[in-house]
């Protein structure tokens, strides 16, 4: 059978399954065995070491590590306190609390690695607040979907985890990578947002009270310390003092101080944070394995190297190359969740954008950018649902109110395909 008629057989599996409603990690893994079974029955035996050797990775101990940070950040009412912190600084700021929005979005995201975490965990203290100011639905809800999707590319990021040890890259370099696209992404949004609420005035009611500067200076207790935890997990490893899994533990202890210096630290917040981190956790490694299983049977029938071979052959410009990329993420990006997208994938786009001379690092942003599109965009936008059921309000409102971030972010993809030292030069400057 040939390599093309493999592949078709392959993703023509999963696809009926999950269609048919069957769990993304079973489908992944269900096809990855059959077509095992088909090439090489032999080799079923050795699906016990993929499982084992995905699970007993260290690397993959920092995702439920920086879960829990954020988690007992959320549970332990710091998330409150920095919102507030931050509205108080923007109060005069064109746009108000929807620049608020992206900012503690941003700041969340240092916490978490999580999109749907972020914008759930910003959402929630955000949207009676601008609710009973009169915030217009589309700028309300679209800074928070939008805002959320910064949680996977601000590190520590849980898709840059994932990714890096898939393909064998640098967590670390990821991570520093991640910090200037993130930061411009922010801006970019802020920027946006501002010249929105000139030009739509109504959408953005203006904010009469007056914040003293006293104030401000005394909201910044609340802010401080989460900004020295991220500067403390971020700083150790971009110095080489910390491994991300070491910093991601330096940072859990850090958040259950931080919790405990604001008495927040009690056994039901611990608990909550503690079930939370284990029921995320559990969906990942379980979609995890089931991707490592297709990838097994993926390399085995040799369709990753056969498609090396055949864009080789073929002569095709990289730049050609990245566009037909881009747009198959857009288009499947619509239908499957990041993370299981980001995994069914990498057996084959990776060796195809390393052949065309991409850097490893610098597709991981781009990689991630493109997935955080998926998730504002319908029908299986995970960030809109979330948004939607805290608004009460109906999908295609979280839709239209996200489509301008769609764009700037397809912008920013279009920025680091110009300028890649945009994500490479810090990396490059680690210890």
């Amino acid at each position: 059978m040939s390599w093309e008629a493999l592949a078709a057989l392959y993703f023509g599996v999963m696809l009926v399954l999950l269609f048919g409603g069957v769990w993304i990690a079973i489908s992944l893994g269900a096809a990855g065995i059959l077509g095992i079974w088909i090439v090489k029955p032999a080799l079923l035996g050795g699906l016990e070491s993929v499982v084992w050797n995905t699970v007993d990775n260290f690397v993959l101990t920092a995702v439920p590590l920086f879960l829990f940070m954020g988690t007992i950040i959320l549970h332990g009412g710091i998330s409150t306190r920095f919102y507030r912190s931050v509205a108080l600084w923007l109060n005069r700021v064109p746009g108000g609390l929807a620049q608020t929005n992206i900012l503690s979005c941003s700041i969340f995201s240092a916490l978490c690695g999580s999109s749907v975490a972020t914008a759930a965990a910003v959402g929630s203290i955000a949207i009676p607040e601008m609710q009973k100011r009169g915030y217009g639905v589309r700028p309300m809800t679209g800074t928070l979907a939008a805002g959320g999707t910064l949680g996977i590319l601000i590190p520590p990021s849980i898709p840059f985890i994932i990714y890096g040890s898939t393909v064998g890259e640098s967590v670390g370099k990821l991570f520093v990578a991640g910090i200037i696209p993130g930061i411009l992404m922010a801006g970019v949004f802020m920027v946006f947002l501002a010249c929105q609420a000139k030009l739509m005035p109504q959408e953005f009611p203006s904010l009469d009270e007056a914040v003293s500067w006293r104030a401000r200076l005394a909201g910044l207790r609340d802010l401080v310390p989460v900004v020295l935890l991220i500067a403390l997990v971020m700083g150790g490893i971009y110095a080489g003092l910390m491994t991300p899994t070491e910093a991601a533990g330096v940072g859990a202890a850090g958040a259950v101080a931080v919790v405990a210096l604001y008495g927040g630290l009690t056994i039901e917040v611990l608990r909550r944070s503690l079930m939370d981190t284990l029921r995320t956790n559990a969906m990942i490694l379980f979609i995890v394995i089931g991707a490592q299983i297709m990838s097994f049977a993926l390399v085995t029938a040799g369709i990753p190297r056969a498609l090396v071979s055949a864009i080789e052959s073929a002569q095709l410009a990289p730049y050609l190359v990245l566009s037909v990329v881009v747009v198959m993420y857009l288009v499947l990006g619509c239908l499957v969740d990041a993370l299981s997208l980001m995994l069914l994938t990498l057996p084959v786009v990776f060796p195809v954008m390393k052949a065309a001379g991409f850097d490893p690092i610098w597709f991981g942003v781009v990689l991630v950018i493109l997935l955080e599109i998926g998730l504002v965009t319908p029908p299986v936008g995970m960030n809109l649902f979330v948004i939607q059921g805290m608004a009460q309000t109906t999908l295609g409102e979280v839709a239209w109110g996200s489509l301008p971030y769609v764009v700037l972010m397809l912008v920013g993809v279009l920025m680091l395909t110009i300028f890649p030292e945009i994500a490479l030069w810090l990396p490059r400057k680690m210890f």
